[in-house]
């Protein structure tokens, strides 16, 4: 069985159908790279796997637990789903008048309910990872955005997370701040982390991805390596999007 299981995702808005049947097995360790345009439901999939969107249909199963994810009835399952899925999201989401490293504690205290030693001991060691030790004390409105995205970034690491999300990590920085999250997200997968990566940076997700699936208007149409996603992709949808990105014509230079 695989670490986690999607099945029959369902997802709209009134009569727009955003997300129609999506089943995903991820094994443990997978770094999978979610492209496809604009609109067709890349989000929506990330943010209904921790239920800050409820489907109208749909479960997960981490290891040997299924959850629902169309009910919004069962407080303790929703706690527990969060408590194993670490989501990074387009805006940084920090709380403005914590520092760094009590945005990071946060999570642990509130929701894992550990010390004040104990969370401050992990936010410490994650700013370290993430490269933002040194600005534990600064408040976020004195840090740039790619140093509030690795803030970030840390706090759902701090979790320790069955599964990552990230969500267009790099939508909102400018482009000379894109270098160092980007980074930093190579690291955590090199790592073994589960992640899922939703980027329109094409060159990172084929480089730090071992696997792509590619979603056309809620259905995952093309599942596999980033060498045979990128380079011969089955779909005609998938061929068309990745000229459309000049994708195509790049040289092979993955890395799993």
């Amino acid at each position: 069985m695989s670490f986690i299981q999607i099945r029959d995702l369902h997802k709209k808005y009134k009569e727009n159908v955003v997300l129609d049947g999506i089943n995903l097995d991820i094994d443990q360790g997978n770094v999978i790279g979610i492209i496809g345009p604009s609109g067709t439901g890349k989000s929506t999939f990330l943010r209904c796997l921790n239920q800050l969107e409820i489907p109208e249909k749909g479960t997960i199963r981490l290891q040997d637990r299924e959850i629902n994810l169309s009910s919004k009835k069962n407080k303790n399952e929703i706690l527990e789903l969060r408590q194993n899925t670490g989501m990074v999201f387009q805006q940084f989401n920090l709380f403005e008048r914590k520092t760094a490293l009590e945005n990071v504690e946060e999570g642990l205290r509130v929701v894992q309910k550990k010390s004040k030693t104990e969370a401050r001991e992990i936010a410490m060691e994650e700013l370290n990872r993430v490269g933002m030790l040194g600005w534990a004390n600064h408040y976020p409105r004195h840090l740039s955005g790619g140093q509030q995205q690795r803030v970030a970034i840390a706090r759902a690491l701090a979790m320790r997370p069955k599964l990552l999300l990230f969500d267009e990590p790099t939508s909102a920085l400018d482009p000379e701040m894109v270098g160092e999250v980007l980074d930093v997200i190579k690291q955590i997968a090199s790592e073994g982390f589960t992640m899922l990566l939703v980027s329109h940076e094409m060159a990172f997700v084929r480089n730090v991805s071992n696997r792509v699936i590619f979603i056309d208007k809620g259905v995952i149409v093309e599942d596999g390596t980033p060498k045979q996603v990128f380079y011969k992709p089955r779909n005609d949808r998938t061929k068309e999007f990745l000229a459309k990105m000049h994708m195509l014509e790049m040289d092979p230079e993955y890395i799993i």
